[in-house]
């Protein structure tokens, strides 16, 4: 069934994610920036000016800052500087570029040049008066162009050389930025100068005179055309036939400082002028978000986009911020509250919003907008629910009642003093015969008109959802539960009414079905037949609040746990019972929520529009999901071993080799680097051929084996991204673990046959003792069989006694019975049972002590005793004061006159009992039962029998007899 579970499961993902196959696109030029995941990193690194940003190749990000070099796999940030490499002369780090080998190149100020293989660094030779170097590019033709401090150096493999005046390059100045083109050229930024352009060995200066509106150039960039950008302190511009020239669409960065700029390999540009915030340049639309959090007064000084697409912006004090795709679209607006508790469509085509604090709102050009002349007359900004009807009415319910907006704009409102039953509204349902269903805290009424009418029977019930289904019944759904109005008569639907379930939500079927949701997942009701979709849908205690439907197939749902989809033929196979359990999809902050608490309990909060996009309501803006055109990350992450620990030393994960002897423990690190959302990477690994299988790690990136034996050894970890796409080669490591001395073949050998010998040795002698000790020893083992068996007999003697009154105990008197039930069956004649109980024999206990007590109870076992027939009868004490008389070959006639006898034995003792309601002495009450015992009964019968007399006679007085007639 699990291998079902994961057939299922893996459908859902493919159908819920109708994603795009296309990998690594940039980022999506029809989202708002400031819809795109943003996270930014300023605490995990050293220093927060981040200078310049590479990817190796094994995926890992690597980070220039004055605090060191950092490098990024997605977890944490590990700092490179001189303390952890000796060979670095500065830890200000100043530039990093990998090249197409996959070296990492790394700049430093007054550090010179280095070489990074792993976490190694090793000095690059430059001329002698480089000592810093600011700026790394690698041209076509594979030769490293450096800006240093000494000027522009080419390197090749003849080594480092300074390009001076000889080579057409202005005199020594400060190089701002650096950039190589596709067609082999190299374009310079020089303070003052301009841009300066190599091709082939001719240098060019482009300055005013070329169309740049000022020489002081900031940052370069390619555009996906091969077009070279220039961000100066004028403005963007770009160079094409010649000549620099300024855009049209970017006349508001005229005049602007523009620090960096990038563009990205779908065709858009990125800008980051000084006081703008963050611009974007598509084919579409030119739009700047500053309202980013970090980035409000920040200075962009690098843009980097690595294989996934994901954008990097390296910041003056804030750090790195990383820009991805999400599957998810979040959309907020400035106002006073962004907890959005309703979404509606009007007829218009408006998309209204309805906010915990801030009222009512509109979605307009991608940002939530506030309807101010419309929130000043409605009595309360915390809204519930929205509604329109076919005169074209905007409903709108809160805290304060029910608001209805006419076309022109007149607000009537509605509360208790104008009949309605509470004031907080959560529901809305337009009735076919005019007028408006509203569902309140406090019962459900119909508003036609200007007049109110409650809906007598749900007066005082908590009401969360409404819905008129097309034959006029109208469903309600309750905190308590479910009702429905048909004819003026509420009733529970044809159902229990789902008692303890809240119902949130309602969505009609095709096959006239209805779909709810509830506080504990989704139920679904045919006629009268309730199936529910809990645990077994995998929602484990999570209401429902929403229910929309894509047209592909799907469900999607909002919960407290976030936004879920399911696929409707799970949900068909699950009620067919063709399989025993499905997942939903689940959606979160990993997918571009800000909230994972889609907020509910109410009847809007999500939508549809006719484009098919889904709007959920959050505690933190509306979530857009468009199923169409939804991202999905198909790269294959890339896996890498990072950090191999032997015992707490560190060993080089390339080249670990033969470790040993007597390793107690190996930690081996890894990561994936996938960074669109790298809290959702996932990783397995194995030793292949000691582990089982593979090893679910999670989002773990450590292993770790503890005294592994003496052998060679593979680990492979494996990894999958945010989307479940698996690097299934991933990573491996081989390493050996070399045996102790005495863990080698020769000593095992040596210790082998030297044990034969010993133990041939021992064989001889222990045999000729074994044959000496024979005779004494079976004469010895017959006296102690004689001697455990008298033992095992006083034993089962002392056992069966009872300690206080020496006379058998209950467990003694029952197998008697047993055996006598037997014994009588066989026999055919009778056997009786009385049952005994002292009076008030606690309140005996309470007026003289236990000690007394104890003295009594010892004293009728003794009368007991001696009132019995034979050795065939047995006394015992059944219980506290309780005892038992098993009177064999007896009828119930005899056994009532051995009853009397024994009840005169315990009046004659003359034990005073002043406490005793039955005599001013200590007496006993005695049931008396008698049976021909049966193969087909238990001697329990006759127990309860004589129990049921022994009762009747405590019932009638005490102190006498009850019982005698035969039971069977």
């Amino acid at each position: 069934m699990i291998r079902h579970v994961g057939v299922w499961y893996s459908l859902v993902v493919a159908l819920c994610s109708a994603l795009v196959a296309t990998p690594a696109r940039a980022l999506d030029p029809d989202r708002a920036i400031n819809q795109l995941t943003h996270v930014f990193y300023e605490n995990q690194l050293p220093q927060g000016t981040v200078l310049s940003i590479a990817q190796r190749k094994d995926g890992s990000i690597w980070l220039a800052t004055y605090g060191g070099l950092i490098h990024y796999s997605g977890a944490e940030f590990d700092t490179i500087d001189q303390r952890a490499a000796p060979a670095l002369k500065s830890s200000a780090i100043t530039a990093v570029a990998a090249d197409r080998d996959g070296t990492l190149w790394v700049g430093t100020l007054n550090g010179g040049l280095y070489r990074c293989r792993g976490y190694a660094l090793e000095p690059v030779a430059l001329p002698a008066a480089i000592e810093s170097v600011f700026g790394i590019v690698q041209d076509r033709a594979g030769s490293l162009w450096l800006t240093t401090n000494a000027g522009v150096a080419r390197m090749d493999a003849t080594g480092a050389h300074l390009l001076g005046t000889e080579s057409g390059f202005p005199p020594r100045g400060f190089y701002r930025a650096i950039v190589a083109d596709g067609v082999g050229g190299v374009w310079i930024a020089a303070d003052g100068v301009g841009v300066v352009h190599w091709r082939d060995g001719q240098v060019e200066t482009l300055d005013t005179s070329r169309g740049l509106p000022t020489n002081a150039v900031y940052s370069l960039a390619i555009d996906h055309d091969g077009g070279v950008w220039a961000g100066t302190q004028a403005g963007p511009v770009r160079y094409r036939d010649g000549r620099f020239e300024r855009d049209p669409r970017l006349a508001a960065l005229d005049a602007k400082r523009v620090y960096s700029l990038f563009g990205d390999r779908d065709g858009n540009l990125w800008f980051a002028p000084l006081g703008v915030g963050i611009c974007r340049l598509t084919d579409v639309r030119f739009d700047c978000d500053n309202t980013l959090a970090g980035m409000v007064g920040e200075t962009v000084r690098s843009m980097f986009e690595d294989i996934e697409g994901n954008l990097w912006m390296g910041t003056t004090s804030s750090g790195v911020h990383r820009f991805s795709n999400s599957k998810l679209i979040t959309v907020t607006g400035a106002m006073e509250s962004n907890a959005v508790r309703a979404v509606h469509l009007d007829r218009a085509g408006v998309l209204w919003i309805g906010t915990d604090g801030a009222g009512l709102a509109r979605y307009e050009d991608q940002v939530l907008v506030p309807a101010a002349s419309i929130n000043q007359g409605l009595p309360s900004q915390l809204v519930r629910a929205i509604e329109s009807d076919a005169a074209g009415n905007l409903w709108v319910g809160g805290t304060e009642g029910v608001s209805r907006i006419a076309p022109d704009g007149s607000l009537r409102n509605f509360n208790m003093s104008d009949g309605m039953p509470g004031t907080i509204v959560f529901a809305f349902a337009p009735s076919r015969d005019g007028g408006m269903w509203v569902a309140t805290l406090q019962g459900v009424a119909r508003i036609n008109g200007d007049s109110v009418e409650v809906v007598e029977g749900t007066r005082g019930d908590d009401t969360r959802a409404l819905r008129e289904d097309a034959g006029g019944r109208l469903w309600i759904g309750e905190r308590s539960g479910l009702r429905c109005l048909r004819d003026r008569v509420v009733d529970r639907c044809g159902t229990d009414g789902l008692p303890g379930t809240s119902v949130f939500a309602f969505h009609p079927d095709a096959d006239g079905a209805m779909w709810l949701g509830t506080s504990v997942g989704l139920a679904r009701i045919q006629g009268t037949t309730v199936e529910g979709y809990t645990q077994r849908a995998g929602f484990y205690g999570d209401a429902v609040f929403a229910i929309l439907d894509d047209d592909e197939g799907n469900f999607w749902v909002s919960s407290n746990r976030g936004i879920a989809c399911l696929a409707r033929s799970d949900l068909d196979a699950l009620g067919h019972g063709t399989v025993a359990q499905v997942e939903p999809v689940w959606y979160g902050k990993n997918d571009g929520m800000l909230s994972s608490q889609a907020n509910g309990a109410s009847q809007t909060p999500a939508g549809r529009t006719p484009d098919g996009r889904l709007w959920f309501g959050t505690a933190n803006g509306v979530v857009v999901v468009d199923p169409k055109h939804a991202h999905r990350n198909e790269l294959r992450p890339q896996v890498a071993m990072e950090r191999v620990f032997v015992d707490g030393r560190e060993a080089d994960p390339d080249h670990i080799g033969a470790i040993g002897p007597d390793v107690e423990r190996i930690e081996l690190r890894y990561a994936a680097m996938s960074y669109v959302a790298p809290a959702a990477v996932k990783y397995r690994y194995r030793i292949v051929g000691f582990d089982r299988g593979w090893i679910e790690a999670g989002s773990s990136r450590v292993a770790s084996y503890t005294n592994l034996p003496p052998g060679d050894y593979v680990f492979n970890v494996i990894a999958s991204n945010n989307d479940g796409v698996w690097n299934t080669e991933g990573a491996t490591v081989r390493f050996s673990i070399v045996p102790s001395w005495y863990e080698s073949w020769w000593f095992r050998m040596l210790a082998v046959l030297g044990a034969i010998g010993l133990l041939a040795a021992i064989y001889r002698v222990r045999v000729w003792r074994l044959h000496e000790r024979e005779r004494d020893l079976k004469r010895e083992v017959a006296q102690r069989t004689e001697a455990l068996r008298d033992a095992n007999e006083a034993l089962k003697r002392i056992a069966s006694i009872d300690s206080l009154t020496r006379i058998p105990n209950r467990g003694a008197f029952n197998q008697r019975l047993d055996d006598a039930w037997r014994e009588h069956v066989a026999s055919g004649t009778s056997l009786a049972v009385l049952l005994c109980d002292i009076d008030a024999f606690k309140a005996y206990n309470d007026t003289y002590g236990h000690l007394a007590g104890d003295a009594a109870l010892t004293e009728v076992a003794g009368a007991l005793t001696k009132a019995l027939r034979s050795k065939g009868d047995l006394a015992a004490r059944y219980g506290g004061e309780e005892f038992a008389v098993l009177l064999t070959g007896c009828d119930g006639r005899e056994a009532a006159v051995v009853a009397r006898r024994i009840l005169d034995a315990v009046r004659s003792l003359a034990i005073t009992h002043g406490a005793s309601d039955a005599a001013a002495h200590v007496t006993i009450s005695i049931g008396v039962a008698a049976a021909i015992p049966m193969s087909s009964e238990s001697s329990e019968k006759l127990l309860r029998s004589a129990d049921e007399e022994l009762y009747r006679a405590k019932a009638q007085g005490r102190d006498r007899v009850v019982g005698g007639p035969q039971v069977g």
